[in-house]
Formats: structure tokens, C-alpha cells, sequence
């Protein structure tokens, strides 16, 4: 009955406790029965709430991963794409060395064949000169040998007589070449 009294007049309970143990025990009481309410009235939306909550993260979680999923894809066909581009690159360089080769072969080839045909017509203009030469010696050797003979004989001759002439003083200058 001490204690009670103690706690009447204002005196302290303990060093844990407030001044009025009534005050304890009705603070207790009411905080239970919120407890209780909450737990009756609040802990069904509360859980679904945080089911919900729990079933959205993990929505943007999976929608996070296939993003993801989609970027390295993509990514790796990126790369692919770019390791592609240097091998056609590299292959567009070599068809390109590879006709620059062909076309310089077949310039040179044409060029053989026009100093060949160069050639050869050079020939056949120094054969043909050659021919016109000897024809044009041989004319005017026989206008030379005509004169000369008409001098000598002092008439005409005869063109077969002229003819053979002419033959016999070739026949003497080609021996003498």
C-alpha cells in the first residue's frame, strides 16, 4: 500500500516507468486494440499493397532484363556487323588490287601487240620502200642505159632490141652489188 500511496502524491514509480501506472496500462490497453484493428482492418490491403508493389518491381525487373537482353543483342549484331564491314572492306581492297593487276597485265599485253604490229607494218613499209626503190633505180638505170646506147649507136633501137639492153646492164649492176 506504500507504493500506491507514493504514486497518489506524485512521487516517481521507478526509473523506467511514468508517474502513473494507470496511465501505463490504459496507454497499453489502447495501443493494443489499434494494433488489433490494424491488424484486422489494414493488414489485408496492406499486404496486397505490398504484393502489388513486390509484383510491379519484378515487372520492371523482367521488362529491365529484356531490354537488356535486346540491347546485347543488338550490341553483338553491331559488332558482327562491323567485323563484316572490314572483311568486305578488306575483300572490296583486294577485288580492287586484283583488277588494278588484271587491267595493268592487259595494257601491257596491248601495248607487246601494238609495238609488234608497229613493227611489223614498219617492215612491210621498209620492204615495200625497198621494192619502190629498186623499181625506181631500175627505171632510171634503164633511162641512163637507153641514152647511153642511143649515144653509142646513135640510133634508135628497136624495143626489143632496148629491152634486152636494159636486162643484160641490170643483170651487170645487181652481179657488182
Amino acid at each position: 500500500m506504500n507504493i500506491l500511496l507514493l504514486a497518489e502524491e506524485g512521487a516517481e514509480n521507478a526509473f523506467w516507468l511514468p508517474h502513473d501506472i494507470q496511465e501505463v496500462f490504459w496507454g497499453t490497453l489502447a495501443f493494443l486494440i489499434v494494433a488489433g484493428m490494424l491488424w484486422k482492418f489494414a493488414k489485408e490491403p496492406g499486404s496486397n499493397y505490398f504484393k502489388s508493389r513486390t509484383a510491379d518491381i519484378e515487372e520492371t525487373l523482367d521488362q529491365a532484363r529484356t531490354q537488356r537482353d535486346t540491347a546485347e543483342a543488338k550490341r553483338d549484331e553491331i559488332k558482327s556487323a562491323l567485323a563484316d564491314s572490314d572483311s568486305e572492306a578488306a575483300r572490296i581492297v583486294e577485288n580492287a588490287r586484283s583488277a588494278a593487276d588484271a587491267l595493268t597485265a592487259e595494257i601491257a599485253d596491248r601495248a607487246r601487240e601494238d609495238v609488234i604490229l608497229a613493227r611489223e607494218r614498219a617492215e612491210i613499209d621498209l620492204v615495200a620502200a625497198r621494192g619502190q626503190m629498186n623499181a625506181d633505180l631500175s627505171g632510171e638505170l634503164s633511162r641512163l642505159s637507153l641514152g647511153a646506147a642511143e649515144r653509142v649507136v646513135e640510133s634508135s633501137l628497136d624495143d626489143d632490141s632496148q629491152q634486152r639492153l636494159i636486162d643484160s646492164y641490170i643483170s651487170q649492176v645487181s652481179g657488182r652489188n
